[in-house]
């Protein structure tokens, strides 16, 4: 009795009529048009608004930081050649002192609109301001106010004042830098590293274009078996796009991820040297590596426009049969 009812039931709610077939086959092509297609742009787009990101902010906020970090550098050793060479009463620290250090002043008012650490780098940065200026003080008195050899101790005292603002270890303006430039780094990792949510968003993308292409092969054939129709453009063409939409964007983002991955290596090497060669070598590494990837940033939207075109082919071609062979039932 109870396999009679069972049969009962799905002779009415799921008839195996060729119409119903292809109904089911429709609604399966919308399904999983609609999935594949959401899941395939969230996630080439997830991936491709990185490298803007990056160019805006993230690329110069660590180009800022080895600035200051290399001007203050030059202008410490100046200081330290001028004291050497006896030249302070004289000249001072020097010319070249006062534009490395004006060099260090500019940077870091960049580093302060664009560094990437929120609340806490601005804090960082707001710290470096103030230990800056209590660097410059400490130097523009050892160079002012404490000429002669009588004044010498008072000079080598404030010269030793403005070396302890420079390198105190944690509170210095080196160690400070040293940490918010780490931070920054890390920031950069995240942001060009492919998250748990990303791979999930590709494993939905390809399931969906996976079944969406057999349910066309299935209908396919029902279409070849049951209606004599062995040859359907639109389910071909259907059938081709979701090709072409399961490889080209997958083979467009891993190579987008692989020159992330490049700028985020390059940018951990800008920010490990002060030689200004090697500086200029990542720099343009960087921004070519950039540029390269926005070919694939525009596709999105022909990406867009592929979903469509594929589910109107394949939901097309259904509804034309269904219309052509069953529209008087």
């Amino acid at each position: 009795m109870r396999a009679r009812l069972r049969r009962l039931l799905r002779a009415l709610l799921l008839p195996e009529t060729v119409k119903f077939r292809l109904l089911r086959h429709l609604a399966a092509v919308l399904v999983l048009g609609a999935v594949g297609g959401t899941a395939l742009l969230v996630s080439y787009d997830t991936v491709h608004r990185v490298p803007a990101e990056l160019q805006a902010r993230s690329v110069p906020a660590v180009q800022d930081a080895v600035a200051f970090r290399k001007a203050l550098g030059e202008a410490d050793n100046q200081v330290h050649r001028s004291y050497v060479d006896g030249l302070m009463d004289t000249v001072g620290p020097g010319e070249r002192y006062k534009q490395q250090s004006g060099a260090a002043r500019q940077a870091l008012s960049r580093l302060s609109d664009r560094q990437i650490e929120g609340d806490d780098g601005r804090r960082v940065v707001e710290v470096l301001n103030v230990l800056h200026d209590a660097y410059q003080d400490a130097v523009n008195e050892a160079a002012a106010y404490y000429r002669g050899e009588e004044n010498l101790p008072m000079r080598e005292e404030k010269l030793h004042e403005a070396e302890t603002v420079l390198r105190r270890e944690v509170t210095g303006i080196l160690p400070r830098l040293e940490e918010l430039q780490h931070d920054q780094l890390a920031t950069i990792e995240d942001e060009t590293d492919v998250t748990a949510a990303e791979k999930a968003g590709w494993i939905v993308a390809l399931t969906a274009l996976s079944l969406l292409a057999l349910v066309l092969l299935l209908a396919w054939r029902l279409l070849w078996r049951s209606c004599g129709r062995l040859f359907s453009g639109w389910l071909a063409v259907a059938l081709v796009l979701v090709g072409v939409l399961a490889v080209l964007p997958l083979a467009a983002t891993y190579d987008t991820q692989h020159k992330l991955d490049a700028v985020h290596t390059a940018l951990v090497r800008v920010d490990g040297t002060d030689e200004q060669n090697a500086i200029d070598d990542e720099a343009e590494n960087v921004r070519e590596s950039i540029a390269s990837t926005s070919a694939a940033t525009r596709a999105l939207p022909w990406l867009a426009a592929g979903c469509g075109l594929a589910v109107v082919c394949a939901a097309g071609g259904l509804l034309w049969r269904l219309y052509d062979d069953y529209g008087r039932d």
